[in-house]
């Protein structure tokens, strides 16, 4: 799927889902009487509730690392990073069912690698997905998707060499996950465990230069 510019208030990743509902609750009340069928028509309205995809207001910061998605801070860490042989921080982010499913970049620059893992070999709590992103000051950022199993493959829409805009839609989620970023060591952390943040517009994070 191509990114556009294009914004659409329900996801299109939703749209199939929510057409086949309004199909079967139409099938349904016609044959069985639309009043024994009338709780039907409430999956629908859910579907179209949970894809929604509402637009953000990117604020105007640069050096910025924003969350990618909707979501909850589960935890902030100092770790190694495996993906890019580094220390960095991690910032592990909680998204709900019910959360905005769709995925942002957390800042502008070019993809510089993307890992992809089969769930059914890969070792316990392995991520499903991984992406490294370098802004044009060399400031380095990767984000890892880590789902259940019985959760669908995360999407991703762009390749490696791309590049990204701040805040720009690149992927989906459906149906929630838990997503980590690595940031620099000497970036600044703008989060505390519990805060909720809004994707493409709370920063989690600010790079630090010196000049």
């Amino acid at each position: 799927m191509a990114l556009t510019n294009r914004h659409q208030l329900i996801a299109s990743e939703g749209h199939l889902f929510i057409t086949l509902s309004i199909v079967a609750a139409g099938i349904l009340g016609h044959y069985f009487g639309w009043l024994e069928m009338s709780p039907l028509w409430l999956i629908p309205v859910l579907l179209i509730f949970m894809f929604r995809d509402p637009t953000r207001h990117i604020p105007p910061e640069p050096l910025a690392v924003l969350s990618p998605v909707d979501a909850e801070v589960l935890a902030i860490e100092d770790i190694r990073d495996g993906f890019i042989d580094r220390d960095a921080k991690k910032i592990v982010l909680g998204m709900g069912i019910f959360d905005i499913y769709s995925i942002r970049s957390p800042i502008e620059g070019k993809v510089v690698h993307q890992w992809y893992v089969d769930k059914e070999t890969a070792v316990s709590d392995a991520p499903q997905f991984a992406q490294w992103i370098k802004t044009d000051e060399d400031d380095d950022v990767l984000l890892a998707i880590y789902r259940g199993r019985i959760m669908p493959r995360p999407r991703c829409y762009v390749q490696i060499g791309e590049r990204l805009g701040q805040g720009q839609r690149c992927g989906f989620m459906s149906f929630g996950a838990r997503i980590e970023v690595y940031v620099p060591v000497t970036a600044r952390i703008d989060v505390t465990v519990g805060q909720r943040l809004v994707a493409g517009e709370h920063p989690l994070a600010h790079f630090i230069h010196h000049h």
